[in-house]
């Protein structure tokens, strides 16, 4: 495996992409994930002699009936199929919004019809698109195994798999080792993030947070720094490494803590390094 990272927080964004590369090769990053469609940050990566493993995220429209929107979204992710095909970038990281007038089972109808030509575009491009379990307050397609399940079976082409992010999980309170066994096959993309869990936030609010505006504390839970909350980084590498995966890990910093302007989100990517380097061999 190999370390690599991308513009995950406001402060990184507010970066030029140039000065966000260079921060990042010279901490000892060796790959990034690239905007999609971006072809200066392409450039800049390649000047850095940095590895193109995959895209940042495609967010398209979200899944509907609606043609104008299907249309929308079909020719929004194929042209970043071509794109990255034409770049040599194997791998575009994907969020994809469910319908949310739509129970589970029409809104997998909706993404059968809609991804089974997408899928057989992307192989034809030797492309993979890797959708990551981010929830979104519940409005996102590929968020547990039970859909995930449903969408391989839908649409089975080899096109369409998994970026793997525990930190999604450990507040879901979904277990994040078991689904690396049973998607090994799928894993194309992992993120490196932590949750760390706050018991008072969790006692008072219980897992839907706060619901009052008087109440100070918002959140029972909060994305940290890898190593800085609940998951054990030893096991999660071990457990990809057994399930065949040997490629990027892409430290996702949205640390909070380490944040609050330009020089203190790079300090976030150097510890994130520091901190994961020793379990890379």
């Amino acid at each position: 495996m190999y370390l690599g990272c991308f513009q995950s927080n406001g402060a990184l964004h507010r970066m030029d992409y140039a000065d966000f590369a260079a921060s990042a090769s010279d901490i000892g990053y060796v790959t990034l994930d690239v905007p999609v469609l971006n072809d200066a940050a392409v450039q800049v990566a390649r000047n850095l002699d940095m590895a193109l493993h995959a895209t940042g995220s495609l967010t398209p429209p979200d899944l509907s009936t609606e043609s104008d929107q299907q249309a929308a979204l079909t020719r929004q992710v194929t042209d970043a199929i071509d794109w990255a095909s034409g770049h040599g970038i194997g791998v575009i990281t994907h969020l994809l919004g469910k319908d949310m007038s739509l129970s589970g089972d029409d809104n997998i109808a909706v993404f059968k019809e809609l991804y089974t030509p997408i899928a057989a575009h992307a192989e034809a491009r030797n492309v993979r698109l890797a959708f990551e379990n981010w929830p979104r307050n519940g409005t996102m397609l590929a968020t547990t195994p039970e859909m995930w399940d449903a969408m391989f079976n839908a649409v089975p082409s080899p096109a369409l798999g998994l970026c793997y992010d525990p930190s999604h999980f450990v507040w879901q309170g979904i277990e994040w080792i078991q689904p690396i066994r049973d998607f090994a096959d799928r894993i194309y993309h992992t993120h490196a993030k932590d949750t760390e869990i706050l018991l008072d936030g969790r006692n008072a609010f219980g897992i839907y947070g706060r619901q009052l505006s008087g109440t100070k504390q918002n959140q029972w839970w909060r994305y940290r720094l890898p190593g800085y909350g609940e998951v054990n980084w030893f096991h999660y590498l071990d457990e990809l490494f057994q399930a065949g995966y040997d490629e990027a890990l892409s430290v996702e910093h949205e640390d909070r803590v380490w944040a609050a302007d330009a020089d203190t989100a790079v300090r976030g990517l150097q510890l994130s390094h520091q901190f994961l380097k020793p379990f890379i061999a």
